[in-house]
């Protein structure tokens, strides 16, 4: 069922077997999955079922460092979490990214992709994506188009699956008709309560913007409220930050991982132009082509390569060609980008107005601009946007702390500490100039970029990807992480984090398969401890 805490009478008590905090992706996942296995379940969302001004208020914070947008518009405050902003890709992180590189501090996942891939398929279900298949030949041997004839062994072709997928939207009629999951709209999870004596939650204590106060108790409580949020619930959960829950090594908020994306230039074509149909999207099911999900391939660097370079992951793809043209740059334009994506569901709608007024400055620009995607560039040269992004590193200087501003429940707002660091911008720039030599070599074009060899260019080009990972990091070593391999709070016995903040490494691809792949893998865990089948968990060092 689906409530609201608007409803729910202050000083109440709600009783679950597992309590999650916040109904994003990785929410949903667990509570659908765990539903199955008969748990009592409730989900605490802090927003409704669409945006609100009040509850998307509650998402603002700072950023220090490095260029990044906005919070209250890289995450939603609704059911459905960040899905309602999602572009939809999908992939799975591949082996290397699981694994620890010399190279890369802090890498390696306690497990591998074989752990894994059981997890992924039924998240491609979740998901609603086409085949368990990356492999690029069985894409092309499905007339999903050719890739480029590039013969240098240092690319390679990635796959993505697209599809998007508004979670609150799409799961709302089976939770609706769950008669063990409630879902609790409008319900702001303030704290956790634990007495320190034994290392369990016991409730957590919740809280509506119009004024309403209840607690709410469960066997075993999950956060999963997001890379910022997740941590953020850790830190005021305690006497201080420091002392707070999961906290005894200061590595909560942590770690913050983002993919940088940035278009640094184009793609020219020689001659005839190639065909770039395989890397645009092909519809995943050619016999359903309307069920929405896509296919669509990018241009990475080999595992042998990265090695070679000590280079991080990452891929580069192409974009349409009419955005070559220089009028989709203005600020007129991206603002009429940005009212379509809200309009379509994919953007945060926080700025219609603002949005509106800046593209009606220069009619003729934002007219530019349609016709020229309705007509396209004829008689233009043959030119293609390239756009990319790569993985960072788990840098411990890179983190969410408590600023000094205050959320309406005088709450600290949290505070991200950003910045990319060398390797990250050398794999970036390695990335670019290894495809330009290729597709020189190939005789099919080259790229063109004005950005210089200076990294500090390639950094102010680049833009946060949204991707909010890595501040609960998982390690079996207390001293190395917040959770460990079952993303359970080291030092609780029934406290876990489901989500992207508990990716060790944030690899190169979209995190939102591996969010739900890791919550079903959690959701197996819990079932079993809902159902008596695992004996109970103590603190560290007494199970």
């Amino acid at each position: 069922m689906i409530r609201d805490a608007r409803n729910v009478e202050s000083g109440a008590w709600l009783d679950f077997d597992v309590c999650i905090v916040g109904g994003g992706a990785a929410g949903i996942t667990l509570a659908l999955e765990l539903g199955t296995a008969g748990a009592r379940i409730g989900v605490l969302e802090a927003g409704g079922l669409r945006y609100e001004r009040e509850s998307q208020a509650l998402l603002d914070g700072e950023v220090t460092g490095d260029a990044y947008p906005l919070l209250t518009d890289t995450r939603f405050s609704a059911l459905g979490g960040s899905t309602k902003l999602w572009a939809g890709w999908c992939r799975p992180l591949d082996e290397a990214d699981l694994e620890a590189r010399p190279w890369v501090q802090n890498s390696g996942w306690p497990f591998g992709r074989a752990e894994m891939d059981p997890y992924y398929r039924r998240a491609h279900e979740i998901c609603r994506l086409g085949d368990y298949e990356y492999d690029p030949a069985a894409w092309e041997a499905r007339g999903g188009g050719r890739r480029l004839p590039l013969s240098d062994p240092d690319l390679t072709t990635s796959v993505f699956q697209v599809n998007v997928l508004d979670f609150g939207r799409t799961h709302a009629p089976a939770l609706r008709a769950s008669t063990n999951i409630q879902v609790i709209l409008h319900a702001v999870a303030l704290r956790l309560r634990s007495p320190a004596s034994n290392g369990t939650v016991e409730s957590v204590e919740v809280a509506t913007l119009s004024g309403r106060r209840f607690e709410v108790r469960a066997r075993i409580f999950v956060l999963a409220a997001g890379g910022i949020e997740n941590p953020r619930l850790l830190l005021l959960s305690g006497e201080s930050p420091e002392r707070s829950l999961g906290n005894a090594h200061g590595l909560v908020g942590r770690y913050f991982s983002d993919h940088p994306f940035l278009t640094p230039g184009s793609f020219v074509a020689e001659g005839s132009p190639p065909s770039l149909a395989f890397y645009f999207p092909t519809p995943a099911h050619p016999r359903a082509p309307a069920d929405g999900a896509s296919v669509r391939g990018a241009i990475s660097l080999a595992q042998d390569a990265l090695a070679r370079g000590r280079l991080l992951n990452g891929a580069l793809f192409f974009r349409y060609a009419y955005e070559a043209d220089p009028v989709y740059k203005t600020p007129e334009v991206r603002a009429l980008l940005a009212l379509w994506e809200a309009f379509r569901g994919r953007g945060a709608p926080g700025h219609r107005l603002r949005d509106l007024r800046t593209a009606l400055r220069s009619p003729t620009r934002v007219a530019a601009a349609v016709w020229r995607r309705l007509v396209g560039l004829r008689g233009a040269p043959a030119r293609w946007p390239v756009r990319t992004f790569f993985e960072c590193e788990s840098r411990e200087s890179n983190r969410v702390v408590l600023s000094d501003r205050r959320d309406a429940f005088e709450r600290p707002l949290p505070r991200i500490e950003w910045r990319l660091g060398e390797l990250d911008l050398r794999s970036i720039r390695y990335g670019w100039t290894a495809l330009d030599a290729a597709l020189r070599r190939a005789g099919v074009g080259r790229l063109e970029t004005p950005l210089g060899e200076d990294l500090e260019d390639w950094r102010s080009a680049c833009e946060g990807g949204k991707h909010h990972m890595g501040t609960t990091r998982m390690h079996g070593d207390p001293s190395r992480g917040v959770v460990d391999a079952r993303g359970r709070v080291h030092g609780t016995a029934n406290l876990y984090v489901a989500g992207s903040s508990v990716f060790p490494t944030p690899g190169f691809a979209n995190p939102t398969l591996t969010i739900v792949a890791l919550a079903v893998r959690l959701a197996r865990h819990l079932s079993e401890r809902v159902n008596g089948r695992e004996g109970e968990w103590r603190p560290d060092g007494c199970h």
